[in-house]
């Protein structure tokens, strides 16, 4: 067999050592360029997060911060120095929302029929009527729903007549109907009772009595106003737009030399006053307006205006809307020039109401007179109660209640709706 012969072709395999070096060299290129690539994107990173820490007040560089000084969480009681604002300011909020109110009182009865409350929301529905003024704490002291009021429930005073007062609200709020809370607030058997120590007391021992055998609780003690508050606070808190006082004054149907007023420290106007001061300060923060009912005779600035406590400017000073209770029934023979001022409805409340502006000026008070609507003295109608509201309303005031004990109204007095 012949012997085969294998030739080797030295150019050849030269050039072939020459080109895979020159790939061997070039990977080494490529791989040095990414690491450089790498490093700079971290060098950059690295850059960046030191601006943005020192921007933040940081410590820039993550080297030179020390992981030790780490703070843990620190809990804010409630007592800290920073509390969390309300979103809404209340007291800004009620001042934008306020409608001027022409209404009817309620009772807690009538509040609590289905019948009468269907009466007398037809009678909103169709007339001028904006505004109820509902019992909340009645004339014997009774709190007429379930109000979370320590004392009161302690003692028994919540009787629960008005089942569902947040349904009720919410009702008026359908028929746009402002619900204002009626708190009667020193003519008060029933704590007098309850807490005989609270009570005004007689000359003659125990308590003072006026002449139906009724007690008040002494307009002296702060127990008896934080008490008061505190009712209006949960009326407050379940929709009540408005905290309107009655009784909000000293007695006086009795024997009124025999009453004595433990821890007597001031005028009897002062101790008013201070009372509408403290409870308006603590209403207004739950958005709320604070009115008063005053003797029709206060705008007069007789002496009795003393005995009972009610001086109109002092009176004025401390709430936001004040309601006379200029009610011809309740006159002399006599006041104003009238012989017989209950005959003579348009001429007693244009004299009473121009009193009225001239006695609210400067003190930043409304005035929202309280309307006769009913048949005690005379029995008053369509012309009668036209004549009050025509009075009031030529002086200047837009706003007006009418009372009727008995919940029924004069309709064809009010203005129908949209007219």
């Amino acid at each position: 067999m012949a012997q085969r012969n294998v030739s080797r072709n030295p150019g050849r395999n030269a050039r072939d050592y020459r080109v895979a070096r020159r790939r061997k060299a070039a990977g080494w290129k490529l791989a040095f360029i990414a690491i450089l690539g790498v490093g700079a994107f971290a060098a950059g990173f690295v850059l960046l997060w030191a601006l943005g820490s020192w921007v933040v007040g940081g410590a820039g560089f993550p080297w030179n911060s020390d992981e030790a000084s780490v703070e843990t969480p620190v809990a804010v009681t409630a007592e800290a120095e920073y509390q969390l604002e309300p979103l809404v300011d209340l007291l800004t909020f009620r001042d934008l929302s306020y409608i001027p109110v022409k209404g009817v009182y309620v009772s807690s009865y009538a509040a609590a029929s289905t019948d009468m409350m269907a009466r007398l929301l037809d009678l909103a529905d169709t007339t001028e009527i904006n505004g109820f003024v509902i019992d909340v704490k009645d004339d014997l002291g009774t709190v007429t729903y379930e109000a979370d009021v320590a004392l009161a429930k302690e003692l028994g005073l919540v009787e629960k007549r008005i089942k569902d007062i947040d349904a009720l609200i919410a009702r008026l709020a359908e028929h746009d109907i402002v619900p204002i809370a009626r708190v009667v607030c020193f003519k008060d058997s029933q704590l007098a009772l309850a807490q005989p120590e609270l009570a005004v007391r007689s000359t003659k021992g125990g308590k003072w009595e006026d002449r139906n055998g009724l007690n008040y609780v002494n307009p002296y003690s702060h127990d008896v106003w934080e008490y008061i508050v505190q009712v209006c606070e949960d009326a407050a808190r379940h929709g009540f737009r408005e905290i309107q006082f009655d009784y909000v004054r000293f007695p006086t149907d009795g024997p009124i030399s025999e009453a004595v007023y433990p821890g007597e420290y001031c005028s009897k106007a002062d101790a008013i006053a201070g009372f509408l001061a403290f409870a308006r300060e603590r209403l207004e923060k739950l958005g709320v307006w604070v009115s008063a009912d005053v003797f029709g005779i206060v705008i007069m600035d007789t002496p009795d205006t003393e005995t009972i406590g009610q001086k109109y400017n002092k009176v004025a000073s401390n709430v936001d809307i004040v309601c006379p209770m200029v009610y011809p029934s309740h006159y002399y023979s006599g006041s104003y020039g009238l012989d017989d001022p209950d005959a003579k409805p348009y001429e007693l409340v244009t004299a009473a109401m121009k009193e009225t502006a001239m006695r609210l000026a400067g003190t930043g008070a409304m005035g929202r007179p309280w309307l006769k609507d009913d048949d005690y003295g005379i029995d008053y109608g369509v012309e009668e109660v036209k004549a009050q509201i025509k009075a009031a309303e030529e002086q200047g005031f837009n706003e007006w209640l009418l009372w009727n004990a008995g919940n029924v109204y004069t309709k064809g007095a009010l203005r129908l709706e949209g007219n």
